[in-house]
């Protein structure tokens, strides 16, 4: 980061709240906090660090031939049917900087919600050049103030495009959900929306369809931000057979229920509780696990304690407190951290 310091605006979410539940003071549009992420960015760009390397001329996408194989006198000369590679769609996105991978915009329907949600996708540099290549899969949450294009505002793919191209991380799929809002990327109680499920069965069945993944927990990761990092937390320790890595950046932890969080009822609420799912839920040492906090963060007493419940239940997460608040400027100064663990905790 720059020495100057500059500091993000506040989106209304529980970035703004404290872990007693109230709200500090609002500041303008969510216009002011990407114009000041994007700032802190290229800021921290000028200050030293390592330039991008020069782009290598494109290569031509190979077209698929099919060759007829060698007849055996007596054998049957088997029919060659081709297999159909998930196709590329969505709508390009401009990055802040030219990349090598693809940005991409699209939607999907969800059966479990019961309508359509857009996402936002970055598919790897050699991902049009490599058709018969298959990649680990990372989904990044958003917080509650945000949407799917918030880690475009902080930067996540034009550092992870930096970090495949020098080869510092393997290629992957980045996988940029939305949801309705504040949903803590739960299934709420009393019959309400299955927001996790809607997580789990339509997002990922999805992009397995739509996209060429390995199809497997230990090359599927999942992490998010304060709200989302939460949710990536309950998610996988959910769902190991799901996903094998996980995530959480400033999680935004209740360790007792919470008013705010009304739609997280009784048992609802302990189901979405990363300690009460660590001393209760079985296979949870199959995950490689992060967690990290800024010093200045409301709720590092909180997430300090998930620590410890993880390392009493023999779990050893990565563990990281850096300094910073519980803003946008620090996650956008961690995102090549986080994308280092990702590439070096994903099954390629």
């Amino acid at each position: 980061m720059s020495t100057l310091h500059f500091k993000a605006a506040h989106t209304l979410s529980d970035r703004d709240a404290s872990p007693g539940g109230d709200k500090a003071s609002v500041d303008p549009p969510r216009l002011r906090c990407q114009t000041l992420r994007r700032a802190v960015y290229f800021l921290g760009t000028a200050s030293g660090r390592t330039p991008r390397p020069t782009p290598p001329p494109p290569t031509p996408t190979p077209k698929v031939v099919a060759v007829p194989g060698i007849a055996v006198p007596g054998a049957a000369v088997p029919t060659l049917v081709p297999t159909a590679a998930p196709s590329v769609r969505g709508t390009l996105v401009e990055a802040s900087e030219p990349l090598q991978g693809l940005l991409l915009d699209d939607r999907l329907t969800s059966p479990i919600i019961g309508g359509t949600f857009p996402y936002r996708v970055y598919l790897p540099p050699d991902y049009q050049r490599s058709p018969q290549r298959r990649y680990p899969v990372l989904y990044m949450l958003h917080g509650a103030g945000g949407n799917y294009t918030e880690w475009t505002d902080s930067f996540l793919p034009e550092q992870a495009d930096r970090l495949m191209v020098a080869h510092e991380i393997p290629p992957m799929i980045v996988v940029m959900p939305d949801d309705g809002g504040q949903t803590y990327w739960a299934n709420w109680s009393e019959g309400g929306p299955r927001w996790a499920d809607y997580l789990t069965d339509d997002i990922v069945s999805t992009i397995d369809q739509r996209y060429r993944t390995l199809a497997n927990a230990q090359s599927r990761a999942i992490g998010g931000l304060s709200m989302g990092g939460l949710g990536a937390l309950n998610l996988a320790f959910g769902h190991p057979d799901i996903f094998g890595v996980v995530g959480a950046h400033s999680p935004s932890v209740r360790l007792e229920p919470d008013p705010a969080l009304w739609f997280l009822q009784g048992q609802t609420f302990w189901d979405n509780d990363p300690v009460w799912l660590a001393q209760n839920r079985s296979g949870l040492d199959s995950l490689q696990i992060w967690l990290d906090a800024g010093t200045e963060d409301v709720w590092l007493p909180n997430i300090e304690a998930v620590h410890a419940a993880l390392v009493d239940e023999g779990l050893h997460p990565m563990w990281h407190i850096y300094p910073g608040p519980h803003e946008a400027e620090y996650w956008i100064e961690h995102v090549p951290d986080y994308l280092r663990f990702y590439g070096g905790a994903l099954r390629t």
